[in-house]
This record gives structure tokens, sequence and C-alpha cells, in this order.
């Protein structure tokens, strides 16, 4: 999965179980491993609002048409920081445009 680091790529879109449309994200790292993690994240938000506002979402997924979408960011620990504040801004700028963004933590184990 090509995941945060990879802005130009678009890591999932689905739908969920209440049928809402989603641009998914999905970043295993843990925040601030990288020195470019906040200019990753911003710019992977950045790269999937283009994406559903071009146009480009609704020519590969026609259903998405005229329908609200969500960007979801799938993340192992809740982000915090200098990463929940670029969420935070980011929500109030997407909800303007009628693009929700949400944040889903599944907490991850490693097993042998």
């Amino acid at each position: 999965m090509p995941g945060v680091a990879e802005a130009n790529v678009v890591d999932v879109v689905g739908r969920d179980g209440s049928g809402r449309y989603l641009v998914i994200m999905v970043e295993s790292r843990a925040w601030g491993t990288d020195a470019a993690h906040a200019s990753q994240l911003k710019d992977k938000i950045n790269a999937y609002a283009e994406f559903i506002t071009n146009g480009d979402l609704a020519r590969q997924f026609p259903e998405t048409a005229g329908q609200r979408v969500y960007i979801q960011l799938n993340c192992c620990e809740p982000p915090s920081g200098e990463f929940a504040a670029i969420l935070e801004h980011a929500a109030r700028q997407l909800q303007r445009i009628d693009i929700g963004l949400r944040v889903m933590v599944t907490p991850t184990r490693l097993t042998r």
C-alpha cells in the first residue's frame, strides 16, 4: 500500500457500511517518524481533494458523481500535535467544498 508518503497515488476507493463514498489514505508509520511526514500528509490531503474536485474520481467511479465523498485517513495511532492540527485545518477547508474528512484509528500489533 503506497500510503501517505506517496501523494500522487490514491490508496483505496470504497464505501462504508452506511453507503458513504470514501477515498482512503493509509498511514502505517508512527506520527513524526519522518522529517517530511507533516508535509507528506498535507500533500496527500491536497492531492485527494484535487482528485475529487477535478472530476477524476467521478470519471473512474461514475457512481460517485453527485455524491458527498469523504477523505478517510486510516492510521495505527491517533494523530496528535502538529498532525492533529493539520487534520483539523484540512477538515474545515474541505467542509467548505462539501468534502468530509475523518480519521479511523486501528491499532495494530506485531506478531511473531
